[in-house]
């Protein structure tokens, strides 16, 4: 999972690069069961969906000033469908959200809907009345209650902003992980640093998010 944001367009290849390397390298490699990426410019935005694995694929070649990208590690005895390749897109009150999720939560019996998608409900009913970092929280602490997960990690934009949490239920999990750094005036999110598969330079204010926070980029 990862997420980029600037106030100029950039290239996405080498972010999409980045994610590339590290569905098929990194950590509890692979991650081939489908992946999906959204864009946004200041005149139109657009989400594209693959059930192929991502390192099959050439980069999008594309300028943006928002993406999010997703590839997919499915549960065990799953069948891919395309219609639960992240990101999910949708609209609430007039506005359109976006969300990326990594981890699982069980026990989500609802035909034809993933875990992923449950928990991006439950987040639409409480954008209803409360802002973004508020509903990610309220979310997280009402799913906690009720089922047992691994992770509620996510990613959530509104095609302006981007708000990221990292909540797992494990104080040993490793793997569920956000990672912030800014470089060029590009602000990025990713589950691993992408200085593990590519080369950036300019690199200022790289950090591992901590559990249950919320970052606002």
């Amino acid at each position: 999972m990862l997420a980029i944001k600037s106030e100029l367009p950039v290239n996405s290849d080498m972010y999409f690069l980045a994610l590339k390397r590290m569905a098929e390298k990194g950590m509890k490699s692979p991650h081939g069961d489908g992946f999906g990426f959204l864009y946004s410019t200041e005149s139109e935005y657009g989400v594209f969906k693959s059930l192929d694995q991502i390192w099959n694929y050439a980069h999008p070649f594309m300028e943006m000033k928002l993406g999010i990208f997703h590839a997919r590690k499915a549960s065990s005895g799953y069948t891919a469908n395309l219609h639960h390749v992240h990101p999910f897109i949708t609209e609430v009150q007039g506005k359109t959200w976006v969300f990326a999720h990594n981890g699982t939560i069980y026990d989500v019996n609802i035909d034809g809907v993933i875990d992923s998608q449950y928990y991006f409900s439950k987040i639409q009913e409480k954008l209803l009345k409360w802002p973004p970092e508020d509903a990610l929280l309220a979310t997280a602490k009402e799913i906690e209650k009720e089922k047992k997960f691994t992770s509620l990690t996510c990613i959530l934009s509104d095609l302006e902003d981007i708000w990221a949490m990292k909540y797992y239920s494990d104080p040993g999990d490793n793997y569920h992980n956000l990672y912030y750094m800014e470089h060029n005036g590009v602000k990025v999110l990713a589950s691993e640093p992408i200085t593990q598969y590519i080369d950036v330079e300019g690199i200022v204010d790289f950090r591992e998010l901590g559990n249950c926070e919320i970052i606002k980029l």
